[in-house]
């Protein structure tokens, strides 16, 4: 096994307080050939200051500056620039384990795949609030569309892209979404189609991080409704792609819309895409998707179109109990 330069790309963006415990975590690593890349994206505090100080005293660090145009807009803008053979993300507010990108590295080669995932937790900073998926023991390989399937279904594989290594000939002709939110889910069903393997530990390797003012339900926005518009693309895509994945990307295309009435009904907005969000639940739906549907959507599905009121004083009874 050689020794090639991996990419690191972190998009930096008022995160003051966070930036060094996620910078140290990535100069730490065992894996020690690595071009870590500092996008300060206009940020307006003293992060961008803060960066060019971690590049003098780390040869291995190089640092843009750039006005302000969004995480996609601050990774696209990495992903421009760097010369890795392969490539991983880190977003500013977050740390990874020490052992990351030894331990994704090898996993990769060991079973030659383009794309290598570790475990995810979510963290508050001084106690850990979950994994994605407890048991550390696991480990997975999967071709091409055995990925697509574990990632439709979000049990193994997340939509996340900073829990993995990419072989950086993924994003040869491929960029992230400019102007959208959740542009990782927009962008992670299009890498895992240029992947002919990717490979899976359970162990932990990405730390997410929750600032405990951010635990409580946030207010509902339009923009949200990006999460509908990025699920209809996916959908769109895999029409061409792979038409076995339908029925699985349908479920959970309607978990989503299901997700999103929950944060919008009640707030000002729900007038304003319940028109929508209705129409998705409720269109009608061919056998074969239908019988693929789990007890629990078409539960969720009939009870929404008896009532939407009911179906969210549900889930949030639901969701009481299950804290």
């Amino acid at each position: 096994m050689n020794n090639p330069l991996i990419t690191v790309i972190v998009p930096v963006y008022k995160v003051e307080q966070y930036l060094e415990r996620c910078v140290n975590s990535i100069i730490n690593q065992t894996y020690k050939n690595l071009e870590i890349i500092l996008v300060d994206d206009g940020s307006p505090d003293n992060c961008g200051q803060m960066c060019d100080d971690f590049a003098k005293q780390d040869s291995r660090i190089r640092v843009i500056h750039k006005e302000n145009g969004g995480l996609s807009s601050a990774r696209n803008a990495g992903l421009d620039v760097m010369t890795g053979e392969y490539v991983g993300f880190v977003d500013s507010d977050d740390w990874i384990e020490e052992d990351t990108y030894a331990l994704l590295y090898q996993n990769m080669c060991e079973e030659n795949a383009d794309i290598s995932c570790g475990g995810i937790a979510t963290h508050s900073g001084s106690k850990l609030l979950s994994c994605f998926n407890p048991n550390l023991q696991e480990t997975f390989t999967f071709d091409r569309k055995e990925a697509t399937r574990e990632l439709i279904n979000n049990r193994i594989i997340t939509n996340s892209v900073c829990d993995k290594l990419y072989n950086a000939k993924i994003f040869q002709n491929l960029r992230f979404k400019n102007g959208v939110l959740y542009e990782d889910f927009q962008i992670q069903y299009r890498c895992l189609a240029l992947a002919d393997r990717v490979t899976y530990t359970a162990q932990t390797c990405y730390y997410y991080f929750v600032a405990p003012n951010s635990i409580s339900r946030g207010t509902f926005t339009k923009k949200q409704m990006d999460f509908l518009t990025n699920s209809l693309e996916r959908m769109e895509f895999y029409k061409e792609y792979d038409p076995d994945c339908l029925p699985a990307c349908m479920s959970a295309h309607l978990d989503i819309c299901f997700s999103l009435v929950g944060k919008a009904y009640g707030t000002l907005l729900w007038n304003e895409v319940r028109s929508e969000l209705t129409k998705q639940i409720c269109q009608p739906l061919t056998k074969e998707v239908e019988d693929a549907l789990s007890k629990k959507i078409r539960f969720k599905r009939r009870l929404f179109q008896y009532s939407p009121f009911l179906f969210v004083a549900f889930a949030r009874i639901y969701q009481f109990l299950q804290k």
